[in-house]
């Protein structure tokens, strides 16, 4: 079975597309439009430099400041799960060292001895 998993950029790498979309969007409305129109050139080169610009700007505001974001990349696995499980047992040992060292209280073991147990 294959597994899809989409990755967005991280917070602050949306900020400086955020930032960098802005600028190419004003350099766009202010030289890039102009120009193409002074010199009878071809605007629709001034807007389509503009919209980009605009589109990377929005996504990576977007990518920024909110929890979902924009995916820009996607991963396709074959593997259905890659964790490595451990046994019961060694589960066991390891939560046993865990007690003989102190680390947790009596009712801590318990309670994670009991839910190790009702797992399998």
């Amino acid at each position: 079975m294959k597994k899809q998993m989409q990755i967005k950029p991280s917070k602050p790498m949306g900020f400086f597309q955020m930032i960098g979309g802005t600028i190419f969007t004003i350099i766009g409305l202010t030289v890039v439009i102009p120009m193409a129109s002074k010199d009878d050139g071809p605007v629709w080169f001034g807007l389509l430099w503009t919209g980009a610009a605009a589109v990377g700007a929005i996504m990576g505001a977007i990518n920024a400041f909110s929890d979902k974001g924009i995916p820009t990349e996607e991963i396709v696995s074959d593997s259905t799960d890659t964790r490595v499980t451990r046994s019961t047992e060694d589960r066991l040992c390891e939560l046993d060292d865990i007690r003989r060292r102190e680390l947790i209280s009596p009712e801590e073991y318990a309670e994670t001895r009991k839910r190790i147990l009702g797992e399998h």
